[in-house]
């Protein structure tokens, strides 16, 4: 039993693969660390790539090489495979901190908290410039805290993500976490999924992920939120029904709701601000916040304000891009 599996979901990524695995080639990790690379139906050289790694680290790597199936497929490829005590997901157009990994297994190997958050590092692809991401403030690191005790921090709240999560395998396999496939944006239906079951959790002052960004392909650029829009769709209401199914009270409940009242009103910004059509935004969104209604009328009461001024800024001719030069004037003056 490795102490961490990462998944890496691959899909012609031929470009990046070679920085994402080489910061996984370290001797200190061997039989500590499982990397499961999961070629999820790439075209171009990512699978002869990954499989080179594989030659030459054998107590590192895993390879698997599958039919096109979306990203959510590859994870639930990997979370099968899986034999670390804990499980996180890398990109494999991202990389990450060599040092921070091997400080974050040394620390693994002993822990015994459900989720363990470390910190990210974004990196412009176009300028090189980076930001750190800290713990936030108010957050003491290497204290063990009831999950309930710091999931409603407005500070917190954001801070879990896929990127700086290590959740223990045994939630993802006894609770059967299955992520949609064929789709995009499925990234937040793993985070609430498993973050929700957690019971304990502890921050850790570690640089661990690199996450690329400038990307105009990147699933969320406003053009590909538009074009993808089915997508993301789905995923809102695959995670309405989960909450509306999930069995839980008090704060936790209290998260669930608002992690997916936030997804809602993406959804609705999608709708009606990032789309250029206003008039087929409106469309989708008045078809969305019906069904919304039949489903959960908590969740559609709670996202009412937000559709309503999204709304009037659409028929006002305000779209996102309009809505952010004009908060950045406001911030200047």
């Amino acid at each position: 039993m490795s102490v961490l599996s990462v998944a890496v979901a691959c899909y012609n990524v031929e470009s990046y693969l070679n920085k994402c695995l080489e910061s996984f080639c370290d001797s200190r990790f061997d039989d500590r660390l499982q990397v499961i690379v999961v070629n999820d139906g790439s075209t171009d050289s990512t699978l002869s790539i990954a499989r080179e790694y594989e030659l030459a680290h054998p107590h590192i790597f895993k390879v698997i090489d599958k039919s096109n199936g979306g990203h959510g497929s590859a994870v639930n490829v990997a979370i099968k495979e899986a034999t670390g005590k804990y499980f996180r997901i890398v990109d494999g157009d991202d990389w990450v901190n060599t040092e921070g990994m091997a400080s974050l297994l040394d620390f693994l190997e002993s822990a015994e908290s459900d989720i363990v958050v470390d910190n990210k590092r974004e990196v412009n692809m176009k300028t090189g410039e980076t930001e750190f991401f800290p713990t936030p403030e108010g957050i003491e690191t290497d204290r063990e805290y009831a999950f309930t005790d710091v999931c409603l921090n407005e500070s917190v709240f954001p801070f879990i993500m896929i990127h700086t999560s290590s959740v223990k395998t045994s939630i993802l396999r006894e609770n059967g976490i299955h992520l949609l496939e064929g789709v995009f944006y499925e990234d937040i239906e793993y985070v609430i999924k498993s973050t929700v079951r957690a019971e304990t959790v502890i921050f850790k002052d570690l640089e661990v992920y690199q996450y690329l960004v400038g990307n105009d392909n990147q699933s969320v650029s406003l053009k590909n939120y538009v074009k993808r829009y089915s997508h993301h769709l789905a995923v809102t209401n695959e995670l309405v029904r989960f909450a509306g199914e999930f069995q839980c009270e008090g704060k936790r409940r209290e998260y669930l709701y608002n992690r997916v009242r936030l997804l809602i009103n993406t959804n609705i910004n999608i709708c009606l601000l990032y789309n250029e059509n206003r008039k087929e935004g409106r469309r989708l969104a008045k078809s969305f916040r019906d069904e919304l209604r039949q489903k959960n009328e908590k969740l559609y009461s709670v996202t009412k304000k937000r559709y309503l001024s999204a709304l009037a800024l659409n028929l006002l001719g305000i779209d996102y891009t309009h809505l952010t030069k004009i908060k950045n004037l406001m911030r200047r003056s």
